[in-house]
């Protein structure tokens, strides 16, 4: 069973491609918590997706939410924003919370691009 996410694009609510976890019992380290674009591209849906375990695979970030936005307008036709979080929790931890929002993007291959350089500046913020 699926989330409705709460924007709506044109008369119609999308769901998310993957359904949002039980937040009362486990927590997954990569929860997408919203994908419209599954509704719109689900290929690409599917590529971002893929892209995005793939590139947190080897980082230390510990469990991250993940919400992807549909942007539309006549002349770049589908795009979209990703934003990637720690969610948040008590107590103290070494990690400590981490956000991160994308540009406007229209291929995986952008996303890819964009979240390689954010993870980049995160390490690079870390070791200093």
């Amino acid at each position: 069973m699926g989330i409705a996410t709460s924007h709506p694009t044109g008369s119609r609510t999308r769901t998310a491609l993957h359904p949002v976890r039980d937040r009362e019992g486990r927590r997954e380290p990569i929860d997408i918590v919203a994908n419209p674009l599954g509704g719109e591209d689900p290929a690409l849906a599917r590529a971002v997706e893929a892209e995005l375990r793939r590139l947190l695979s080897g980082e230390d970030v510990g469990p991250v939410e993940v919400r992807f936005r549909i942007c539309r307008d006549e002349t770049d036709g589908l795009r979209f924003i990703c934003k990637v979080e720690n969610p948040p929790f008590d107590g103290e931890g070494v990690r400590g919370q981490w956000r991160w929002w994308s540009p406007l993007l229209s291929t995986a291959e952008d996303f890819r691009d964009a979240f390689r350089e954010g993870l980049r500046v995160r390490r690079e913020r870390r070791a200093a």
